[in-house]
């Protein structure tokens, strides 16, 4: 359940408990509740980004708690998963301003060039300009890290070949091979491959590495639209 708090000044708009022990820790006592609503009466409701002329709009998802925070996160759906699906639930554009190398793109603005972890204070004493902050502070969360390098990594919404695993009936042709005439060793191991088999979704095939098997597609010169033809 979400709550209209009225604190004089402004109407924030928090989950009921969380938002109660926010403005608790902000030190706001003086405030009235205008109105309680459930999650779904505010899909769809739109608002405006903190400095640029673009609205978007509310959405529900249930990786979303009531655990710790106001009850709201942001969404990026070219930046993770869970993001991506809702993005493509709520027909959201995949915005993805960030190169290979990790910093912002030239659709940036002012951080255009910056590493993604360099920007974070940049954009948030930006805010705090603009008078937009009502608290910042430092919390300990688990991290993706990469399992070569130890250094910390951010997913990117990119072009990739899938194989559509149930084209044909590529999986059952695939599983019947693994019951096959193949000897396991060990025997662990096609137990785990019938299980991935089984329940994965489309394969992605392509990687981006600087040594591995090239993918023989081909590449229109005109509107750069890559495909595949057995024949050519």
């Amino acid at each position: 359940e979400y709550s209209f708090f009225d604190c004089k000044n402004e109407i924030l708009i928090m989950e009921k408990k969380l938002g109660k022990d926010f403005l608790k820790t902000l030190g706001i006592n003086d405030y009235r509740i205008l109105k309680n609503v459930k999650g779904r009466e505010l899909e769809f409701l739109e608002y405006t980004h903190p400095w640029i002329k673009r609205q978007s709009k509310f959405v529900l998802a249930d990786y979303v708690t009531g655990i710790d925070g106001t009850g709201l996160v942001h969404t990026a759906p070219g930046h993770g998963q869970e993001d991506y699906i809702t993005g493509l639930k709520y027909n959201l554009d995949i915005i993805m301003p960030v190169n290979t190398k990790g910093h912002f793109d030239d659709t940036a603005g002012e951080f255009s060039g910056l590493s993604v972890f360099d920007a974070n204070k940049k954009i948030i004493d930006k805010l705090k300009n603009l008078k937009l902050v009502l608290y910042h502070i430092k919390i300990s969360h688990s991290y993706p890290h990469c399992w070569r390098c130890k250094n910390p990594i951010i997913l990117r919404a990119t072009s990739q070949w899938f194989m559509r695993i149930d084209h044909s009936n590529l999986r059952e042709k695939l599983l019947d091979c693994i019951d096959g005439n193949i000897n396991w060793i060990p025997l662990s191991g096609k137990v785990r491959i019938s299980q991935m088999l089984s329940n994965r979704p489309d394969w992605c095939l392509s990687r981006q590495r600087y040594w591995g098997v090239p993918i023989a597609s081909i590449v229109c010169e005109s509107c750069k639209e890559e495909f595949l033809n057995s024949e050519v």
